[in-house]
This record gives structure tokens, C-alpha cells and sequence, in this order.
């Protein structure tokens, strides 16, 4: 019997949408991660690459749609090979900028210059290690568009004070979505732009105005001052400033991060067979993530896997897909050898592109 004929029917029968289930536990993964931990320091950071495999192994094969499980297909050498090319270039940069400071002025620029090359590698070898139902993910991301959307366009957003930020929040989950494909089929997302710009008004500004109208209260009542000097009103204005802009960082890191992501999963659609949703409550995503923090500070780290597991849990199971085609119609292209370099490099710089 071929391996389609195994295939389950998944579009029959379906009641609607079903989100995406995880089926680790918090005290599974701490064998996994006290192991790694452990084998990492042993071999002096080597055993860090197979360290990942097991972590993402674990993740992908307990998250469940439809029953399925992801599957994860890199290897320990694959992405060991790739660090330590990363790691030797990096070696010879430092180096020879300790012994010319000159040539830190050049490396910049050419950093830039291959950034969006190190996201697309990284992207890619990243989608194609992942399958669902043995066919496996692709990320087809070119260099000027991935210089664009990924590189430039959230500097413009900076420069503009957040004039822009909806509008490249748009084209920028847009982008992260079209280049993906799930074998030979892409993703298709379309999100309004009204939406982006409603979303980045009430999680971005309107909390940063409230929190600097609290500050502005408590600030004036401690200096005593009434808010009538105009001394008083200088330093109270001055204080505000660090609380403002910390209030607005957090807030679109965490709240208004998450709402995109709600925004760009409704649009989301893959050929005329699925669609997703995600209902990720913004404040409750706040409060797991600070109290995963706090936890895991005051255990000295022994609770971070289960606050990986916990934040992970809930991230899933706000994620819902809707088959209303038949899923067996995908082909998966026959795209194996993928380069680790793009993902090592990106690993080691703290650079990641993932919603």
C-alpha cells in the first residue's frame, strides 16, 4: 500500500476549526533539558548542537494537529558544521579588529550587506527540517525582499517614531507568511492595514499614555512639588521620559507583537485547503511570560523548562486550524541538502526571525 493511500482523510468529517494541541509535560522536558544542560558544559559547548535537535525533536513531535505531530529532521552534525564556520569567521573578524580598529567600520556595512542572506538561509534550513505528515515546510524568501521587509523597513519604522510601524507591520507579516510553503504550496496572509494601525493605537499608545499618566501622578505627589513650579514640572517631565519610553518598548514587544500575530494568522490561508486563527489573549500572555520570569529567577533556572513548556502549552492550544479541503493533495518537493550555515550564524548572533 503507497504511502498516500495511508494517508487519513483529514478534511472528512471535521467539525470546524481544532487548535493545535502540545502534548509534553513541564517534567519530561526537564530530563531533557538537565541533560543537555549537563552535556553542554561537559564538552565545553560542543554537545549545544545536538542539544538543539533533542529540544526541537521534543517540541515539534508533541505539537499535534489533527492528530499528527510535527516532525524534525536536522541533525547534531548538520548544525555543529555550520557553528563552527560561524564560529571562525566571527574568530577572524574580532581579531583582526582588536589589531585594526579600522576595519570595524568595515565590517558593519558588510554585515548588513549579508544579513538578509543569513535570515534566508537560516529561514530555510529552518522550514525544511520541518514536516507535518512527512511532507516538509519551505521558505522561499529573496534577498532584496528580505532586505526590505526584514532589515530596512523596521529601521524606517524606528526613524519615523512609530508613524509607519502598522503600515511595515503589515507588509512585514506578510512577507514572514507568502515566503513560507508547505511543500509545494504557499501560504497566502492579507491582513488589513486599518487593523495593524487600530492594534498598534490600543496596545502600543494608550497604554503608554496611561502609564505615563499614572507616573506623572506619583512622580509629582513624591517631589512634593504640586506640579505647580515650574522646576517641578521640568523634573517631573524629565523623569517621564525613561518610564515612557520603557512603558512603549514592553508594550509593543508583548502586547502589540502579539496582536500582529493574532492579525496575521486570521488572514492566513494555505491554497483553498486550510485556514488559522489565533485568539492569543495579549494580558494573559503578559502575565505567563512575567510570571514564567519570576519563577524561574527565584529557582535559579530549575523551573525554566516548565515555563517553556507552559508559555509553548498555551501559545498552541490559541493557534486553530481549519481544514475545509483535502490535506492529501500537497506534494512535497523532493529539496533535501539545505546548508546550516545561515541558521548557525543567525543561532550565534541572537539573530531569529519566527512568530
Amino acid at each position: 500500500m503507497s504511502h498516500r493511500q495511508n494517508q487519513v482523510k483529514i478534511s472528512e468529517g471535521m467539525p470546524g476549526p481544532v487548535d493545535v494541541k502540545f502534548s509534553g509535560s513541564g517534567r519530561e522536558y526537564f530530563g531533557i533539558w538537565i541533560a543537555n544542560l549537563v552535556l553542554t558544559i561537559i564538552t565545553l559547548g560542543i554537545y549545544s548542537a545536538w542539544a538543539k535537535v533533542r529540544r526541537e525533536t521534543y517540541f515539534k513531535n508533541n505539537t499535534r494537529i489533527f492528530g499528527a505531530g510535527l516532525g524534525y529532521h536536522a541533525t547534531g552534525g548538520q548544525i555543529f558544521k555550520g557553528r563552527i564556520i560561524a564560529f571562525t569567521v566571527l574568530v577572524i573578524v574580532n581579531i583582526i579588529s582588536s589589531i585594526q580598529p579600522l576595519f570595524g567600520l568595515v565590517v558593519t556595512p558588510i554585515f548588513i550587506a549579508i544579513l538578509p542572506w543569513i535570515l534566508n538561509s537560516s529561514l530555510r534550513f529552518s522550514a525544511r527540517v520541518t514536516s507535518f505528515r512527512n511532507i516538509r515546510f519551505n521558505w522561499h524568501g529573496t534577498y532584496w525582499k528580505t532586505m526590505w521587509f526584514l532589515v530596512i523597513a523596521p529601521l524606517a519604522g524606528l526613524v519615523t517614531l512609530g508613524v509607519l510601524t502598522p503600515l511595515i507591520s503589515k507588509y512585514y507579516y506578510s512577507y514572514f507568511a507568502r515566503a513560507h510553503s508547505y511543500g509545494t504550496t504557499p501560504f497566502s496572509a492579507n491582513p488589513k492595514i486599518s487593523q495593524f494601525y487600530i492594534a498598534f493605537l490600543l496596545s502600543g499608545i494608550i497604554p503608554t499614555i496611561l502609564v505615563g499618566c499614572v507616573a506623572f501622578t506619583i512622580i509629582t505627589i513624591w517631589a512634593g512639588s504640586g506640579g505647580t513650579s515650574m522646576v517641578g514640572h521640568s523634573q517631573t517631565l524629565w523623569a517621564l521620559i525613561p518610564i515612557l519610553v520603557s512603558s512603549f518598548v514592553f508594550s509593543m514587544a508583548f502586547i502589540y507583537a502579539v496582536v500582529c500575530r493574532n492579525l496575521m494568522m486570521r488572514s492566513l490561508i494555505l491554497g483553498d485547503i486550510l485556514t488559522f486563527d489565533s485568539q492569543i489573549n495579549p494580558l494573559k500572555f503578559v502575565w505567563i511570560s512575567l510570571s514564567n520570569l519570576f519563577l524561574t529567577l527565584i529557582s535559579f533556572g530549575l523551573l525554566l523548562p516548565w515555563a517553556k513548556v507552559r508559555i509553548y502549552r498555551y501559545l498552541s492550544s490559541m493557534t486553530f486550524v481549519n481544514a475545509i479541503g483535502d490535506i492529501d493533495i500537497f506534494i512535497d518537493e523532493l529539496n533535501s541538502n539545505r546548508s546550516s550555515l545561515g541558521e548557525a550564524v543567525a543561532d550565534f548572533e541572537g539573530v531569529e526571525v519566527s512568530i
